[in-house]
């Protein structure tokens, strides 16, 4: 990989990869997550994928991405522990493959949705910032209606004390509604000239050419956090329960686990994880699922930039104790060291093989090169990341599951309401 520092705190990423029939690119824009701004740039990114000075309307993007080829243009949000990332994405064929220049148009493309949005007199045009701001306030209200999205929310609110980290990436109709189109072009300027900014470009493309191609992206120099991992102090366990209109019941947990992305016990929990709930073979999906029956669904996730692991389970409300227990059960059980040596390698080959899968995808290359640069000193390379995952031992799994802390438990209690009865009283 060929990296350019085009400014303090902005880098050109060129990855030379022979493999795929695209070239990916990739804009991505960071800063420390802040309920102040976390609006503002889900409104920014539905914002430039949908309109600019020059491609106005729709039928204006999907026009000219026709025209080379059928490209893609997508904007994306997401978190990696205090940092919040703002992404603008295009993939197009390989200019070698086809007689046009897909590369030199699509950044073009890319200069003209950052640098030329659809804004005038200090303001984003207000026409799209409406529809964009209601179409936001309606995906997040239904998101709301789903259930498992509502409770790894309440979850989130539980565990973290940093109210900021229990933000979702996608904000909140909240934080959403109070915006307005000067406020949010104001801080496009500010996001423009602040951000720590990387520029990927991944694909058989000739390194020379694609640093000219982004000599005259003029940005600034700026200071850039370095702060990436979230870690929070043991606290007493939090517990809710919520009784809610629905046929199934959701429980989650959450515990603390002092363990991050390349730490030495990193490898460790990822094959805890997957013997815990993270697979098909785990112990949740086979003894609370499978044998017991106590769960529809069943699974353990974590991320190791914020310390947090969660279990979360489908069950009927009248089988709340016996799943709960059950499941606490399954984790006493690795701490016990009660797993076989087929397990442990069932869940070693499944992360191989999913490592090796998302070697395939050049978006997953391109987020692996991300943390890369932004935490080369933990970062695995593939022969690193193979052998530590091979050398994880049994008492390494022990430790680790030793490590968990549970804090926060939220239970959605579903009930359903019987409609005879209420036909009943309302012929009364």
């Amino acid at each position: 990989m060929t990296e350019i520092k085009m400014a303090d705190g902005v880098m050109l990423h060129v990855i030379k990869e022979t493999k795929f029939k695209t070239v990916r690119l990739m804009v991505r824009f960071r800063e420390e997550l802040s309920a102040d701004r976390l609006g503002k740039r889900v409104l920014l990114s539905n914002m430039l994928e949908s309109t600019n000075a020059v491609y106005q309307t729709g039928k204006d993007f999907s026009r000219k991405l026709s025209e080379m080829f059928g490209a893609s243009f997508t904007t994306g949000v997401a978190k990696k522990g205090k940092q919040h990332l703002l992404s603008l994405n295009m993939s197009f064929v390989n200019p070698r493959l086809v007689d046009f220049d897909t590369l030199g148009a699509a950044v073009d493309f890319l200069k003209i949705a950052i640098f030329q949005p659809d804004a005038s007199q200090g303001q984003f045009n207000p026409e799209i910032f409406k529809r964009e701001q209601r179409n936001l306030l309606h995906y997040l209200a239904s998101m709301n209606d789903d259930r498992a999205y509502y409770a790894s929310r309440q979850l989130a609110n539980l565990f973290f004390e940093n109210v900021n980290q229990a933000l979702p990436s996608v904000g909140t109709s909240e934080l959403i509604a109070k915006e307005n189109p000067q406020d949010l072009f104001e801080y496009y300027q500010k996001m423009l000239a602040e951000n720590a900014i990387d520029i990927f470009v991944l694909g058989d493309v000739d390194e020379k050419r694609v640093i000219d191609l982004f000599s005259d992206f003029n940005f600034t120099d700026r200071a850039v956090s370095k702060e990436i991992f979230y870690q929070q102090s043991l606290t007493e366990l939090s517990v809710l329960t919520e009784e809610k209109e629905v046929a199934q019941s959701i429980l989650q947990l959450a515990y603390q686990m002092p363990v991050a992305y390349g730490d030495e016990n990193y490898l460790a929990l990822q094959v805890m994880n997957g013997l815990l709930g993270g697979f098909a073979h785990s112990k949740l999906f086979t003894n609370v699922r499978e044998k017991a029956s106590l769960a529809y669904s069943i699974s353990s996730t974590f991320d190791s930039f914020t310390g947090f692991l969660k279990i979360a389970a489908g069950i009927d409300a009248e089988n709340f104790e016996e799943a709960r227990g059950l499941i606490f059960e399954q984790l006493e059980a690795i701490k016990r060291g009660d797993f076989t040596e087929l397990e442990v390698e069932q869940t070693k080959t499944m992360l191989r093989n999913a490592y090796f899968i998302g070697q395939d995808s050049p978006s997953n290359n391109i987020e692996l090169e991300y943390v890369k640069a932004l935490i080369p000193d933990k970062f695995l390379p593939m022969s690193e990341f193979l052998n530590a995952l091979e050398s994880v031992s049994k008492a390494d799994l022990i430790r680790v599951a030793k490590l968990l802390s549970l804090q926060a438990e939220y239970f959605m209690k579903g009930f359903t309401v019987n409609q005879e009865n209420m036909e009943v009283s309302l012929e009364k």
